[in-house]
């Protein structure tokens, strides 16, 4: 095979640019005497929280080998946007290199964010977007992708007879949850069987969604698939679904992963889950944070995969590394 010579050059273009970032960044570390200062504020750093504690472990992974101090903080609770914004002063107060921030709330935010722009700081925003966009990089899953996911698991072999399906939401101005509410409707409009009964918000604790969900399930009796956009969701809707006995008829697909959602998936009340990945996305945030403060020139958007998680799959390695994760706390 020959191969032409504009494509030759593109190749050894990139190896050459992927090389001296690589150059770079060791000689930064061997010259540079001044460790980086670098604050990461998650959406919680309650240590109940598998997902961020994974992110936690993936960043300090990063700290120790790009040799960076790193300052860990959060609210007890995702819902405390007062609290993580609280957060963001203090980390702001210490005139850090760099902030990672993992924004609980797409508006409230937003101000958040533009301050530390503002300041001369670098911002890495991971797992969810701001209204402003005032970040250097945006590292985070391709949500419609992971609910284009969930949608082909939950409709699929639904071809010729009638299959109704909802998605459940939280009240919360999410642009992470609508994402994932419209990768979920376009892989339902590829099966002409499926019938869209909408998305439905639903707020509050796990148990005033399994209320909710109940009354839903009693309005639509003949919903035979839910897609639940959040971790509430999906335990609310499973909840109900199994105490209405409706197991047999009615799927489930969430999100996230928490141990009481692998005990429903081995129950088979869950068909599936899907999975992002919190180390990844710890690590990438403190490499990129590094890299921003060194005058590296960035990617604006980086992609995190996430992965399906099934009864059938779900005892693989790399699956239970996920379900699993070791998690010093």
């Amino acid at each position: 095979m020959h191969l032409k010579k504009p494509v030759i050059w593109a190749v050894l273009l990139a190896i050459t640019v992927g090389f001296v970032v690589v150059i770079g960044m060791e000689m930064l570390r061997i010259t540079n005497p001044k460790k980086l200062e670098i604050a990461i504020v998650l959406k919680t750093n309650n240590i109940r929280s598998d997902y961020w504690q994974m992110v936690r472990s993936g960043a300090e992974e990063a700290a120790k080998e790009y040799a960076v101090n790193l300052d860990i903080r959060g609210p007890l609770s995702e819902s405390d946007t007062a609290a993580q914004i609280r957060s963001v002063d203090e980390a702001l107060a210490k005139k850090p290199d760099a902030i990672i921030l993992a924004a609980s709330d797409y508006d409230a935010l937003s101000s958040a964010a533009e301050k530390i722009t503002k300041s001369g700081t670098k911002l890495i925003l991971i797992d969810s977007p701001v209204r402003s966009h005032p970040e250097a990089s945006l590292i985070m899953t391709d949500n419609t992708e992971a609910g284009r996911q969930a949608g082909l698991i939950l409709a699929e072999g639904q071809n010729d007879s009638l299959f109704r399906v909802m998605t459940l939401s939280s009240g919360k101005e999410s642009l992470t949850e609508k994402e994932r509410q419209d990768g979920c409707q376009a892989a339902f409009a590829a099966f002409p069987g499926v019938a869209y009964a909408g998305n439905f918000e639903l707020a509050g604790t796990e148990d005033e969604v399994y209320e909710q969900v109940k009354n839903l399930l009693a309005m639509y009796p003949d919903i035979q698939g839910i897609a639940a956009m959040n971790e509430t969701a999906t335990l609310g809707a499973a909840r109900a679904v199994k105490e209405m006995k409706r197991g047999n008829r009615t799927k489930i697909v969430g999100f996230d992963s928490s141990i009481y959602q692998i005990k429903l998936l081995e129950e088979g009340i869950l068909k599936a889950e899907i999975v992002k990945k919190p180390f990844n996305l710890g690590y990438v945030a403190v490499e990129t944070a590094v890299q921003a403060s060194s005058g590296i020139k960035v990617d604006p958007k980086i992609n995190i995969e996430s992965r399906a998680i099934t009864r059938e799959n779900m005892y693989t390695q790399e699956n239970q590394e996920l379900l699993f994760p070791m998690v010093e706390k």
